[in-house]
């Protein structure tokens, strides 16, 4: 295949012009891709997760997290568990990614879980869950990993002794 004399370097357009234009020509693809849907730059539900630490009673740290489960698309999503203790489900690791603590197992019915979510709605719902403060150190920085109907986020913890 023969090259066009003014796609040569040093002819015409120049010695970048015709990486300039395939550059150009991808972001635009890109943008019109995304702007009709073809691309998705965000998931269809999103988890949200904060919380904060309450007063520590005993060896128990209580802490507040509140999920906001978000319905990025324009239909309805359905959710379901297994079972109710399924719905929401967190893990404590500590820096170096070492398991900390768990949600405690439960006796749990075994119903299986389902809801909806209307399409660009949300849901919140409000957790407190107990850390056991013997299985902390103060020389570490802690994550809580969170399962909400299935999606995971997680949420940096620090933890004052």
């Amino acid at each position: 295949m023969r090259i066009p004399d003014f796609l040569k370097p040093g002819r015409g357009l120049g010695a970048f012009s015709p990486m300039t234009l395939v550059l150009v020509f991808g972001i635009l693809a890109i943008g019109l891709a995304s702007e009709y849907g073809l691309v998705q730059f965000e998931d269809d539900l999103e988890l949200k997760i904060s919380g904060e630490t309450l007063p520590q009673a005993g060896d128990i740290i209580p802490m507040d997290v509140q999920v906001r489960l978000i319905n990025n698309t324009d239909s309805l999503i359905e959710l379901t568990a297994p079972t109710p203790c399924k719905v929401f489900k967190w893990v404590l690791l500590d820096s170096r990614r070492d398991f900390v603590q768990a949600k405690a197992e439960e006796v749990c019915p075994q119903v299986l879980m389902q809801a909806t979510l209307e399409g660009n709605h949300n849901t919140t719902e409000g957790f407190v869950i107990e850390i056991d403060a013997k299985r902390l150190r103060p020389d570490s920085s802690y994550e809580l990993h969170v399962s909400y109907w299935g999606i995971m986020a997680t949420l940096p913890v620090d933890f004052v002794f």
